[in-house]
């Protein structure tokens, strides 16, 4: 009965060639964590081949989607065309219970590190994703030591070409070896994690010699499982304020929002956040009219520090005297750098009807 009553929370990552399933039970320090492979057939399906192994393994292991609190996935390739397949590939009872929600690997190992201990990412931090002869990081990093700390997290790739790396050759590791350590002078890490295939093996010597001299390093295969598993349980503080800027593909580095008038004074409210995918960025807000039939908005690109505005003439509502009103704004993103602003109107209380207006307002972000 007590195991029934603890909560649980899923991450799950659906690579081409594996899947890593990590459950979280609470008050237990670590996860539970899984790794299936898959055949060279069910590669060519790995999405749908890796759920069903899913599905089996919750099935030997006695486990239903209604014992969890929270469901979510993270993928290296998280396309519309992917997420589509997700969508079709899950059980009903899974949609029904937690939707499919997805995140990329750059924000997956993002979920991880703010998840931990403050020292885990108040010092730079830095991921090496090693797979297919190809070298991918993520360096998390402070780009403001003031009182009030904000963070960038930046992926990237590096051309392995260059440094003449090469997996299963005899100068592997000589060669990774001397890449890294023009890279760490440049890009300095105290805290280095690994992934990927290329790193298994026993090729490692001088490599791992000089990446732990005076850092902490950490080898793992289910580090996005893990970071996806613990978004279930709560959303990062500084992520929600804003005090991330995660500079990467999909990643919203654009704040939207509105001025309205408090006090007599004008004030910015803004409707959404950054540090997430543009399909996970969406926000609203309730203002009402003054005396203007118009609402400003404002474009905060954090990556740049530059605000451009813009504004939508509210027409074809009934006249109302002011401050009597009361507009609902929602956004929501369609491209990292395109979206949609609904503004409805809810007119106030009994006295003043609401008419179900809806204005459909669109935005291209300067990038």
């Amino acid at each position: 009965m007590e195991e029934l009553e603890t909560k649980k929370y899923a991450g799950i990552d659906l690579g081409r060639t594996s899947v890593q399933f990590s459950i979280y039970r609470e008050g237990q320090e670590e996860m539970t964590e899984e790794s299936f492979p898959l055949s060279e057939e069910e590669q060519k399906e790995y999405i749908e081949s890796g759920m069903r192994q899913v599905e089996r393994y919750m099935e030997t292991g006695g486990l239903r989607w209604p014992d969890f609190q929270a469901v979510h996935f993270s993928m290296e390739d998280a396309s519309e065309e992917n997420r589509s397949k997700l969508k079709s590939a899950v059980s009903e009872e899974l949609r029904k219970l937690h939707g499919v929600k997805v995140i990329t690997h750059f924000r997956a190992f993002a979920e991880y590190v703010f998840h931990q201990e403050r020292i885990m990412w108040d010092r730079n931090t830095l991921l090496l994703d090693y797979h297919d002869n190809q070298l991918s990081y993520v360096l998390i990093d402070q780009i403001r030591r003031s009182k009030q700390k904000a963070y960038r997290a930046l992926q990237q790739r590096i051309d392995l070409n260059e440094y003449r790396v090469a997996e299963g050759t005899p100068e592997q590791d000589q060669n990774f070896g001397q890449m890294m350590k023009r890279f760490l002078v440049k890009n300095p890490a105290n805290i280095i994690f690994l992934t990927g295939s290329g790193f298994e093996g026993n090729w490692m010597k001088k490599t791992l010699t000089y990446l732990c001299a005076g850092r902490r390093v950490f080898l793992g295969q289910n580090l996005y499982a893990n970071g996806a598993c613990l978004l279930g349980i709560h959303s990062i503080e500084l992520m929600d304020e804003g005090m991330i800027l995660m500079d990467g593909p999909d990643m919203v580095y654009h704040t939207v929002g509105v001025v309205t008038t408090e006090a007599g004074k004008p004030q910015y409210v803004p409707i959404t956040s950054i540090g997430r995918e543009w399909y996970n960025t969406h926000g609203s807000v309730d203002i009402i009219l003054d005396k203007s039939q118009r609402v400003d908005f404002f474009y905060h690109n954090t990556k740049e520090n530059e605000i451009e505005g813009a504004a939508c003439d509210i027409k074809g509502l009934p006249k109302r005297p002011p401050k009597t009103t009361r507009i609902r704004i929602e956004v929501s993103f369609t491209s990292q750098t395109e979206g949609v602003i609904l503004l409805k109107d809810m007119g106030f209380g009994e006295m003043f009807p609401a008419t179900g207006k809806i204005i459909v307002f669109p935005f291209t972000l300067i990038s």
